[in-house]
């Protein structure tokens, strides 16, 4: 009865956290359409915080009731999942084609921000961790504010929404996602120890993959209209919000032990993502004469749209470069419930 109780309290946790999150991203976003904010600034700040809404206030209750490995788990691990498992399906469903510069530009950041991490967490995350990683993290929203602001080429509208009901919308979603992070928590944590499963296994798993659940629903939208910005605007701007508000407010609540194999697999995925999003970048600086030799022998219409998406300078992340990604999350997660482990002994 004390797990099937934990199961459902779960599961309602997930639910409201899903609902809650949407109803937050609506409100925001129709708030900050009626305060003159441009389309990429929600998306980049509203919309990835949203999403990421989840993680936040899950992990700082997590921490704040002395579960500082589900903190780490949900934060960390959810940015684990959001590459491994959303962008590598979504690469695998359709090929994800990135037409601006700037989300190149902002893999950059989130690549040196995770080198940052890593080294940070080494030994743990403690009270002064937490506020760099916070201090940087509010920096990058600064900067991604004051660049784009409003949008001189767009026209923003209100949409026929009064800005009280937007904060209304917008604090009911807020509410849900409390109440759903709580009952989430608690119910996870119930069951990790019904089930003698630690607090760290159900972090990185189950608590992780629940929260991550609304960065999966966006993306694979997106993907499925082709908009590969989206999915990788969504997938680095949520992983930001992950580390710098849910990771580093936690920390600063806790003290949080050392997960450097977990570390590890997240830095890896962060490098080879946006070595593969800049292989592009890369080739575009290649002469022509040297882009036709290598396509040469290739007369076929795959190699025709390759050189076509080169010369207008696209960004693509392919469907074996997505597999690969996909691959590498399924390991990781076989090694961190011993799964493998058991396999080989």
């Amino acid at each position: 009865m004390g797990i099937l109780f934990s199961i459902v309290t779960v599961l309602i946790g997930i639910g409201l956290l899903s609902y809650g999150s949407d109803w937050f991203i609506i409100g925001s976003s129709k708030l900050a359409k009626c305060l003159n904010v441009s389309n990429f600034v929600i998306g980049a700040t509203v919309i990835a915080f949203g999403t990421s809404l989840p993680e936040i206030i899950t992990s700082i209750y997590a921490a704040y009731a002395g579960s500082p490995m589900i903190a780490i788990g949900n934060s960390l691990g959810s940015c684990i999942t959001n590459i491994g498992l959303v962008l590598g399906i979504c690469a695998i469903l359709s090929p994800i084609i990135i037409k601006h510069k700037s989300i190149l530009k902002n893999s950059y950041i989130y690549l040196t921000y995770s080198i940052i991490l890593a080294l940070m967490g080494y030994d743990g995350f403690n009270f002064v961790d937490g506020v760099i990683m916070l201090i940087l993290f509010l920096g990058y929203i600064g900067h991604t504010i004051k660049k784009e602001g409003t949008s001189k080429d767009e026209e923003i509208k209100c949409e026929n929404i009064s800005i009280i009901l937007a904060m209304l919308i917008t604090i009911i979603g807020l509410s849900g996602v409390f109440l759903g992070s709580r009952l989430f928590v608690d119910g996870a944590r119930d069951a990790a120890i019904f089930l003698g499963i630690s607090d760290k296994v159900i972090g990185f798993t189950l608590v992780a993959f629940g929260t991550s659940l609304p960065e999966i629903a966006v993306s694979i939208s997106a993907i499925r209209k082709k908009l590969g910005d989206i999915v990788i605007g969504n997938i680095i701007g949520s992983n930001m919000a992950n580390i710098g508000c849910a990771l580093a407010l936690s920390s600063m609540i806790s003290y949080i032990s050392p997960t450097n194999f977990e570390m590890f697999i997240n830095l890896l995925l962060v490098v080879i993502t946006v070595g593969y999003m800049g292989k592009s970048a890369i080739f575009n600086g290649v002469p022509s004469k040297i882009k036709n030799r290598l396509f040469k022998k290739n007369n076929n219409d795959s190699a025709r749209n390759s050189i076509e998406v080169i010369n207008n300078k696209y960004l693509k992340i392919n469907r074996i470069e997505g597999l690969s990604l996909f691959i590498i999350y399924l390991i990781y997660l076989l090694i961190i419930t011993n799964i493998m482990c058991f396999y080989f002994y």
